[in-house]
């Protein structure tokens, strides 16, 4: 994941339940001058929030586009308690519809 234009806070959520740092998340902040890029491993949740207007974002993905093979879940989904860093005011009525992550616990930052 890179943002070409703009600024993003970009968020990972560790959802591999033999993973040390199972339902802990990290965000980072790219932008398109820190030039930085992020690698989210398999088995990991991924979303993020532009912090500017016309921001640009460009990534790979590890196989084709196949539309029903997507999932998710929601940005403010009580089981990761994610302070996204601005109000969400735009969110696809898709994104609206994805359950709830169903696991013991909460989320909390990597540290």
């Amino acid at each position: 994941m890179r943002c070409t234009a703009g600024a993003i806070f970009d968020v990972v959520v560790d959802i591999r339940r033999d993973s040390p740092t199972f339902l802990q998340w990290k965000g980072f902040e790219l932008t398109a001058g820190n030039h930085r890029a992020l690698y989210v491993p398999k088995g990991c949740l991924h979303g993020f929030q532009t912090l500017t207007d016309a921001t640009e974002v460009i990534y790979l993905i590890s196989a084709f586009y196949a539309p029903e093979a997507a999932g998710g879940y929601r940005y403010n989904d009580p089981a990761f308690g994610i302070p996204w860093p601005l109000p969400v005011t735009n969110v696809s009525d898709n994104d609206l519809r994805w359950p709830d992550f169903k696991a013991t616990g909460t989320a909390e930052p990597i540290s």
